[in-house]
């Protein structure tokens, strides 16, 4: 039988990684150009993590952790979201003492042994911010804007934003018991993940992607309305987090940032407090979230540190590419040709070749070289394959008199030039690195 791919993961190719990079260099610029700092936490941890952070009603705990013991006999896991670790990562650098307010950007692969299926792996990629040490509700709006724009930067153009809140941690415990007493008497015809859950966490009802218990959510949940032009909301909302949240709204309006707040819905992890929201996204089917996040107040707290406010978001890599219309896809050529290959008539001059190349690459351009002995019009079909914008030829002739013939792919142009000159030519024309 033939050696295969695990199920619920993918290899990317030349091809697919273009594509990658550009959301993965989009973020990143996006996110630096905000003032966040990019940091890299390990691909495992204590599973402790996770334990006392996501909620032991989640999905993720309950059947979705890669967990196992390690050679030691400690608990570990391969990370399946980015919050927990970076506020780990912000307690154990005592980044609460040193910077207090920080804004980190992290991007990488997570884990979770969930069914596969469209837009959802076992080995998933995600990029995120994190905003540690402020309750300022703008920090909320500067959150979500970021989120936003980084979306439309990569081409999701056809996005919604849901935004809601949950409360505090007082709002909540009161909230749970209204929800229940709502829910209890279509219990049985709830899904089985929230039948199970639903005494000890009864907030994952709202969350639940199951048809059926959307549709009991939609008829049965009897939203509040706190005070007059305030959303509905199935939250008992205390005049703070009613204030918070009503600062948050007339932020994002300010922002011209538009945003849905008619929607029942609630983030599923259980270090979630005030603020949530969900980036919606059309061509991803009935599970359509392509980014979301919010507000985790208490999180810093529960790790041992002081109480700190902070809020964040992730994106899936993945769903996003399947929701972008700009992005390049494969086998698309660049909008621009760049870099040099050397075609080399005779294998004698494959070493003068792999010198010029290399006096390229240390000025940082790119270079290629055939080294298979290949046709020319081989060598001229991989160079356009490549998306080369010279071809420097090496002939017999080129070689007597210590010179190139350099083809202009792009102009369409042909010459013979010095290899010196050639060298300086490339070095000033093709120098901004691929």
């Amino acid at each position: 039988m033939a050696l295969q791919s695990l199920r619920g993961t993918t290899d990317l190719l030349p091809e697919d990684v273009k594509r990658w990079t550009t959301v993965e260099q989009t973020a990143r610029r996006l996110a630096r150009a905000y003032g966040y700092e990019e940091v890299r936490t390990p691909l495992i941890e204590d599973a402790a993590v996770f334990l006392r952070s996501v909620g032991e009603t989640t999905d993720i705990v309950q059947k979705e952790m890669f967990r196992f013991e390690d050679r030691g006999g400690q608990d570990i896991v391969l990370r399946p979201e980015g919050t927990a670790s970076i506020v780990r990562a912000y307690l154990e650098h005592h980044l609460h003492k040193t910077h207090g307010f920080v804004k980190l950007f992290y991007l990488g692969p997570m884990f979770r042994a969930e069914r596969p299926q469209a837009g959802r792996f076992r080995q998933f990629h995600q990029y995120g911010v994190e905003a540690i040490g402020s309750a300022s509700p703008w920090v909320d709006v500067e959150t979500i804007v970021l989120c936003v724009e980084i979306l439309r930067a990569c081409g999701v153009s056809d996005l919604s934003v849901w935004l809601s809140t949950m409360g505090c941690r007082d709002d909540q415990h009161a909230t749970s018991a209204t929800l229940r007493k709502q829910l209890e008497p279509y219990k049985d015809t709830l899904c089985k993940e929230c039948q199970a859950r639903f005494d000890r966490n009864v907030f994952r009802v709202l969350d639940c992607k199951n048809p059926s218990c959307q549709a009991i959510v939609r008829e049965h949940v009897r939203p509040l309305k706190p005070r007059a032009g305030f959303p509905p909301t199935p939250f008992q909302l205390c005049d703070a987090c009613a204030a918070h949240f009503d600062e948050v709204r007339k932020g994002l309006r300010e922002a011209n940032a538009p945003f849905d707040d008619t929607q029942v819905f609630a983030r599923g992890l259980d270090y979630y407090t005030r603020t949530v929201f969900e980036v919606r996204a059309k061509g991803l089917g009935a599970q359509d979230a392509v980014a979301a996040g919010g507000r985790y107040d208490h999180l810093v707290e529960e790790f041992g540190g002081p109480p700190t406010g902070a809020v964040g978001f992730a994106a899936g890599i993945e769903r996003v590419l399947m929701a972008a219309k700009d992005v390049q896809s494969p086998g698309a050529p660049d909008q621009h040709r760049r870099g040099v290959y050397l075609a080399v008539l005779k294998p004698d001059f494959t070493g003068l070749a792999f010198l010029m190349a290399q006096v390229l690459r240390k000025s940082g351009v790119t270079a290629l070289i055939d080294f298979e002995g290949r046709s020319l019009k081989a060598q001229f079909r991989e160079a356009d394959r490549m998306q080369a914008r010279w071809i420097g030829i090496l002939g017999e002739k080129e070689a007597s008199e210590k010179s190139v013939t350099v083809k202009d792919l792009e102009q369409g142009t042909q010459e013979m030039v010095s290899i010196e000159d050639f060298l300086k030519q490339m070095t000033q024309e093709a120098g901004a690195p691929a």
